[in-house]
């Protein structure tokens, strides 16, 4: 928790210097040899996932791509046991960015938000422990206005191929009324001492 309010202290919108260099060509690999599955298919919202690590090293989307709040709790996963690499993560570009918080990546994958696809305003955590935060890389057609990302009251300005930290213990919602599917990249990154020192090494403002 501590470590977390030290890294928000910093700021709730982060832009770091690690990066995806060539953004488009990696979405069109993904699109090449994988199948994008349903994001979170108990609510029928127009979003999909492909899993960067997952329980099993498989990219099924199950669990990592179901909402938690839908499995028992007696057995559901923590953010950070969905931390196996599947076959996306070994992209040379992906594997560089994640390597850059090794070992502290847990459940990461790509979201596909095709037009009229949408997250209602939400936090990512109900929790005491803020046990972990988000890296999020925008990746393909995330330009305002049509596609908007709010946190709380502000709509986020993004740098294709940046990787941000992103308080989403704050109130945030994202909507694409464009016309093509927008890309990104999620991280999730344990909470720790040098997870955190990893995101203020390398802000893009110092």
């Amino acid at each position: 928790m501590i470590e977390y309010l030290t890294l928000a202290g910093y700021g709730d919108f982060i832009e770091t210097s690690i990066r995806i260099e060539d953004p488009v060509s990696v979405v069109e690999w993904t699109e090449n040899n994988f199948e994008y599955v349903q994001y979170n298919p108990h609510r029928k919202i127009n979003r999909w996932g492909l899993s960067i690590t997952s329980l099993d090293g498989g990219v099924s989307g199950k669990p990592d791509l179901d909402s938690f709040y839908a499995t028992d709790p007696n057995t559901m996963p923590t953010e950070m046991d969905i931390n196996v690499p599947t076959p996306v993560y070994e992209h040379p570009e992906i594997k560089k960015l994640c390597e850059h918080f090794q070992p502290f990546v847990g459940r990461s994958h790509f979201l596909k938000i095709p037009p009229g696809g949408y997250f209602p305003p939400h936090r990512d955590y109900k929790s005491a422990e803020l046990e972990s935060f988000r890296i999020i890389v925008p990746m393909l057609d995330f330009d305002y206005p049509r596609f908007t990302f709010i946190l709380e009251d502000k709509v986020l300005p993004w740098n294709a191929g940046s990787a941000y930290f992103l308080n989403t213990a704050k109130a945030h919602h994202l909507f694409n009324c464009g016309d093509h599917d927008s890309y990104w990249i999620v991280l999730n990154i344990q909470t720790t001492k040098e997870s955190i020192m990893r995101v203020i090494e390398h802000m893009a403002i110092r």
